[in-house]
Parts: structure tokens; C-alpha cells; sequence
């Protein structure tokens, strides 16, 4: 909240306009029940207000949304890892203590990729997430901990970048004694495409496949065949400005390689290039723009005898399984019993 009211009061008319925009929202919403109480509705109130509120900060303060950046946080909650771009979450935690097996409670480190089209975002940017996660898996009797890559944006450097600061930290993780069946991948937005990217390139490199995958509203589709005309998801989603902005966003990851090479783009990938790739749980919005690339993904997996799971919530929006207050608290509790589900049933 302080850093909500710090960002307002240093730019006021960058606050007076998200305030416009947000309230102007709203009214049309409210009017829109009061006046059409027959007309169907698609999405629920909560979903309408949300997408409005996240929908005026993206469009004036896009850092807002995640708090960026993120400028103090103690080191008992994120630990920087020195061997490699990466932190650990809890700070409090030991990846010693994830080798080996114990009888007595089952261990899983997660090696988390964050979103934000590659070219925004950090690694402690869900910290808060991770820790509810860890806390629930507590209850199920499992052990969590985060590895979170702090891979280089593609304003600076474009792929292969972020892809090999994804291998090296599972390498790393690897050399210290974690053994592969107690890892699983996990990234949401252009995290859970570099989930998939990196997976790719382990069985090119012989390294084993982690125990198992969570991609949270995957962004995988360089060719951006769901966006030619417009993604008219923008009028459901949140990234309202998507049509203008995804474009250049693939432009500057991808540089110098073709939108539908193999390199960049998992949805061109040939059925024996996935053989004995590690199981995949998706989660995508209905009301999302990376749906297409969620659903494209899994048929890819099934075609190829993958172990996949999609699960498309209705009338959510972008990366809504990271679970944020906004987010209906079923649907939160839901998601979060899958995914801790999901990994125990892998990990072992």
C-alpha cells in the first residue's frame, strides 16, 4: 500500500488518470447491470472490476500491477543465490536439505521463470505468491522451495539469453545434488514459454527432464497467429493495449530469428522433438489472449504423447492462477489444491 501511494503522489497526473480511467470504468459497468439486468453477462462483477482496475494501471503505471521494482526485501524471505542469476524463496531455507529422499514428508524445489513479455519483470516480483504456495504445500506434507531465475530482459539481450540463464540454474541445481525428480518448472506468461524452451533444450543437451511442469497462462506463439485482425481478447483481458504492444514485444526476443523457428517458438515443434518431454499443467484464462497459445500447446503434447493437463477458467484473466486478492477466492483455493496436487503426484 505504501508503495501504491508513494507511485501516486510522485506523479500526479499519471494518478489523476488512472483514477479517471478506473472510475469511468466503473460507472459503465454498474450502468451496464442497472440498465441491461436481462442482457447476459460473461464475466462476474468481481472479474469486471478487476480487469477495470488492473486494465487503468497497465495503461499508466504498468510496474504498479507487481509493485516494481522491487526496491528492499529481507533476505529471510528471498536469498540471492551468487553461483547463478537466481533467488531462493524462502531466504530462510537450504537447498541441501531438498537432496536425497525422506521417508517422512516429500521434497519438490521449483525453478520459477518469471513473466512480462521477457522485456519487464523481476525474479522477486511474486515472492508473496511463492510463499502461500509453500505454506499450502506444508499442509499436503510436502517441502517447496523456489529457485527464481533473474534471467536478462530482452531490452538488453534477446534468445538465447534468457533461455541459458534458465538451463544454467537447473544445472546448478543439478551439480549441488538435487536430483531431477524432485524439480519441476514453472513460469507464468513469457516465464511459462521459457518453461517450455528450456525443456526443449535439456533433452538436446541429454540432461534429464525435470519431474514435471506448472505454466501459468503460457505466451509461447511467436508468429502471433492469434493476433492477426487483433486479439479480440483485449476486450475481455486486461492488457487492453496487447494488439500494439505484444508485437514488439516478440520482435525484440526473438531479433535476428525467424517468429516460427524452432529456436524461439515452442508451437512449431515436430512431435519427436517433444517425445519423453516432462508432464504439463496449464492454466488459462477463457477471457485471456494467450488461450490460443495455451490450447495450440497442449493439443501439441497430446499429439505427442505428453502427459498435459489444461485447465481453462472461466472468464478469467491473464496469469489469474498466480492467485492475486483480485482473484474469486474459490477459484484461488482451487487452483492452488491442483497445483500442489500436481507436483506431488510427480515429484518423488
Amino acid at each position: 500500500m505504501l508503495n501504491l501511494l508513494l507511485h501516486l503522489f510522485m506523479h500526479p497526473l499519471r494518478a489523476l488518470h488512472l483514477s479517471y480511467t478506473f472510475v469511468a470504468q466503473v460507472i459503465l459497468i454498474l450502468l451496464g447491470r442497472i440498465i441491461l439486468p436481462h442482457y447476459p453477462a460473461y464475466q462476474s462483477l468481481r472479474l469486471k472490476l478487476q480487469r477495470a482496475y488492473l486494465s487503468s494501471a497497465v495503461l499508466t503505471f504498468p510496474n504498479l500491477p507487481h509493485r516494481l521494482p522491487i526496491r528492499h526485501m529481507p533476505e529471510h524471505r528471498a536469498h540471492k543465490i551468487n553461483e547463478i542469476p537466481a533467488y531462493l524463496v524462502p531466504g530462510s531455507s537450504h537447498l541441501s536439505s531438498f537432496r536425497g529422499q525422506s521417508p517422512s514428508v516429500q521434497r519438490c524445489v521449483v525453478l520459477f521463470a518469471h513473466g512480462g513479455g521477457y522485456a519487464r519483470g523481476e525474479a522477486r516480483m511474486y515472492v508473496t505468491y511463492m510463499e502461500r504456495w509453500i505454506n499450502i504445500a506444508a499442509q499436503h506434507r510436502l517441502d517447496l522451495a523456489f529457485v527464481t531465475v533473474e534471467y536478462q530482459l530482452s531490452t538488453e539481450e534477446g534468445h538465447p539469453a534468457q533461455m541459458n540463464a534458465m538451463v544454467k540454474s537447473y544445472q546448478y541445481l543439478l551439480d549441488t545434488g538435487i536430483r531431477p525428480q524432485t524439480i519441476v518448472f514453472m513460469g507464468d506468461s513469457a516465464g511459462g514459454g521459457l518453461s517450455v524452451l528450456a525443456a526443449i533444450e535439456l533433452k538436446r543437451l541429454g540432461l534429464p527432464q525435470p519431474a514435471a511442469s506448472v505454466l501459468i497462462s503460457p505466451w509461447m506463439d511467436m508468429t502471433l497467429s492469434a493476433w492477426e485482425g487483433g486479439n479480440l481478447a483485449v476486450e475481455t483481458d486486461y492488457f487492453v493495449s496487447a494488439n500494439e504492444a505484444v508485437p514488439g514485444l516478440a520482435a525484440l526476443f526473438i531479433r535476428n530469428h525467424a517468429p516460427n523457428s524452432r529456436d524461439v517458438n515452442p508451437l512449431t515443434q515436430r512431435s519427436e522433438d517433444l517425445t519423453d518431454l516432462n508432464p504439463q499443467l496449464i492454466f488459462v484464462g477463457a477471457a485471456e489472449f494467450a488461450l490460443y497459445d495455451s490450447k495450440q500447446w497442449a493439443s501439441l503434447c497430446w499429439a505427442a504423447g505428453v502427459k498435459c493437463s489444461l485447465n481453462v477458467e472461466w472468464g478469467q484473466l491473464h496469469v489469474y492462477a498466480l492467485g492475486s486478492k483480485w482473484t474469486s477466492p474459490a477459484v484461488r483455493t482451487k487452483t492452488d489444491n491442483m497445483i500442489i496436487n500436481w507436483m506431488k503426484d510427480h515429484v518423488n
